[in-house]
């Protein structure tokens, strides 16, 4: 049995996001409450638009943090999953029929290829990996 896991290169956790997020919006709140008290009123609406595009941003991050795909190979049998913004795709290939082309608009991208279903993978593999993975996985299809 041969395993490739493939994840995003995150530097935070979504714990660590949700530790940042806090502190950033305790930092900005009491700087608004500052310029409040003094007399400028309209650093609340700022203060509310800057919390809020963080909050976009930072929910956006969080949502593809754990993103991942995993090729699974065991026997004939190829079993191909992918996370993407947490929901779950999985597809099944039996090695003998699959083969590994690269896609022909970009010549680059990886793709999973049998006589009824095309599936692009190695989104995770840095381009300087990718050829190397490729050359791997080949091993293992068509026999």
């Amino acid at each position: 049995m041969q395993t490739w896991l493939m994840k995003r290169n995150c530097s935070f956790s979504p714990k660590q996001v949700g530790g940042f997020y806090i502190s950033i919006v305790v930092f900005s709140l009491l700087v608004a409450g500052y310029f409040y008290l003094i007399g400028a009123w309209m650093i609340l609406i700022f203060t509310s638009i800057e919390i809020l595009a963080v909050t976009i941003a930072l929910y956006v991050y969080t949502r593809h943090a754990l993103d991942y795909e995993k090729i699974t190979i065991s026997g004939k049998q190829l079993l191909f999953e992918r996370s993407w913004g947490g929901k779950i795709q999985q597809h099944e290939f039996n090695t003998i029929w699959t083969k590994l082309v690269h896609d022909e608009s970009t010549g680059k991208d990886l793709v999973l290829k049998t006589s009824t279903k095309e599936v692009p993978i190695g989104f995770f593999v840095g381009a300087n990996k990718r050829e190397q993975f490729g050359k791997e996985l080949e091993r293992y299809l068509g026999i």
